[in-house]
């Protein structure tokens, strides 16, 4: 999906794809209302130090960390779900962090502290060197749905639900 340019950050319908897929990949977020409790306010980037690294020096790890908020007494935070996704240094192109970076650097300003929406519309006259690729309108549910079924059937978001499962 990579290589086909289906995920990248080359395009806002690209990008968005892609944040769909490392979400439900790594977050474990399978269903509508799961990626539908992300919001530019309950997603963040934070370190963690590390004991030492391979020169000797400290070091810190770079995640982002979902911290989920439930709004009806009915809805659970499920406890076995990992709500960080580390940074990938082997590969800045297919890093969340980055990725994320990007994905914010890309939205209006007005929305990025926002606590009801994630997944935004593209804007449909940006171009990639537009400032702004996207609209302050979140993605349909019905159009979410169709994109967390598509990455749903991809192996490794399979080997990860699977995981999970066992």
């Amino acid at each position: 999906m990579w290589e086909s340019r289906y995920l990248g950050s080359h395009s806002p319908y690209s990008l968005i794809d892609t944040l769909v897929y490392l979400n439900t990949k790594n977050f474990l977020l399978t269903t509508v209302d799961a990626h539908l409790g992300l919001s530019f306010s309950n997603v963040m980037k934070q370190w963690k130090k590390n004991a030492v690294s391979t020169d000797g020096k400290p070091a810190r790890t770079v995640y982002l960390k979902y911290n989920p908020i439930t709004v009806e007494k009915k809805s659970k935070i499920d406890p076995n779900l990992p709500y960080e996704q580390l940074e990938n240094i082997e590969n800045p192109l297919r890093c969340p962090v980055k990725l994320y970076e990007f994905y914010l650097s890309k939205c209006p300003e007005s929305i990025k502290h926002r606590n009801d929406l994630f997944y935004l519309l593209p804007e449909p006259s940006c171009v990639p060197e537009s400032p702004v690729w996207f609209s302050t309108t979140s993605i349909d549910p019905n159009d979410l749905a169709i994109m967390i079924n598509r990455v749903k059937i991809v192996r490794e978001v399979q080997e990860s639900l699977m995981m999970l499962n066992s």
